[in-house]
């Protein structure tokens, strides 16, 4: 019986921990309410424990990203230049499988509604 109660113990405490942190790796289609309209735009995250790494992709150019993630919940803050001054935009959303729902803060002025799907990985040969 103990046994048993370990192993389920050891399951629950692996399923829960790494797959949570690994869940929001990949590439993503995101998109982001703003007052000029819908703006699309590709996130690349990496994850390292409980820490996010990545690129926003964006028409006007890469940034980077850097961020945290705790269970379904994800943050993660990049910097844009915006006419010659630098924004922290800032996403906080939660994660369900390959979609991420939220809000973006721009620099603390607003805030608008956050949304992204996970890229499909290629199928192999």
């Amino acid at each position: 019986m103990r046994m048993l109660a370990l192993a389920f113990a050891l399951c629950t405490f692996v399923a829960v921990t790494p797959a949570a942190a690994q869940s929001a790796a990949g590439e993503w289609n995101a998109q982001m309410n703003t007052p000029g309209g819908v703006r699309e735009f590709k996130v690349l995250i990496q994850v390292t424990g409980d820490s996010l790494s990545g690129t926003v992709k964006r028409p006007a150019g890469d940034v980077p990203l850097s961020g945290r993630i705790k269970g379904d919940q994800v943050t993660f803050a990049y910097t844009i230049d915006y006419g010659g001054n630098a924004l922290v935009l800032t996403v906080t959303a939660t994660l369900a499988g390959d979609a991420m729902k939220g809000s973006i803060d721009f620099g603390g002025n607003a805030q608008e509604s956050f949304s992204a799907t996970r890229q499909p990985k290629p199928a192999s040969p």
